[in-house]
């Protein structure tokens, strides 16, 4: 038979347990809130600063994307612009000769009409020459600049000299230059002769 004390010891330990745990569970709860009034309050957030190092990240990706982009139809742009214009120097220097064959063209035909079929043949093989130099600049890019019935206009006509005539004052009489354009660009003026009206 079991005696009272014994029963009372065994309540009293059980007790004694009971509060230690909760005493135990207390502390821990505890720790925790302060743990979140601290993060609160200013501490370190590991997935608040993982999320911010994110962004950042992004924010430079997208950045150094966007240069890159820029730089990549920056050349694209300077490689056409070579392949289009990286000779118009020696298509300038090509279009002297162009004037020479023109200049010979002209000369010839007043030969054939003193001389007959003597130098005709000679005019015809030139002319054949000049044609196939002008395909071969159209096949280049290089235009004529019309000027039969223009206007004068600064950006693509240079005015060598003035002459009386019945038409207005600052109309173009006649060229006495071809001009030609590279792409849309003036490669050279076309060289003009203004009229100054009439006295």
């Amino acid at each position: 038979m079991i005696s009272n004390d014994y029963v009372e010891t065994e309540k009293d330990t059980e007790s004694a347990s009971t509060t230690e745990a909760d005493s135990a569970d207390k502390t821990a709860e505890k720790t925790d809130k302060n743990s979140e009034k601290s993060t609160a309050e200013g501490g370190i957030n590991p997935e608040n600063s993982l999320q911010k190092k994110l962004e950042e990240a992004e924010t430079k990706y997208l950045y150094l994307y966007s240069e890159f982009e820029n730089f990549r139809r920056r050349v694209e742009r300077d490689k056409s612009e070579f392949i289009k214009f990286g000779h118009e120097g020696f298509l300038k220097d090509l279009l002297q000769v162009l004037d020479n064959f023109e200049r010979a063209i002209s000369h010839a035909k007043t030969l054939v009409k003193e001389k007959g079929d003597a130098v005709s043949s000679i005019n015809q093989g030139v002319e054949m020459i000049h044609y196939q130099l002008l395909e071969s600049l159209k096949n280049q890019g290089v235009e004529i600049i019309a000027t039969e019935g223009k206007k004068f206009d600064p950006n693509f006509h240079e005015a060598l000299s003035e002459e009386e005539s019945e038409k207005p004052e600052g109309e173009i009489i006649r060229e006495a230059r071809k001009g030609y354009m590279l792409y849309g660009r003036l490669l050279r003026a076309s060289g003009v002769v203004l009229s100054k009206g009439k006295k």
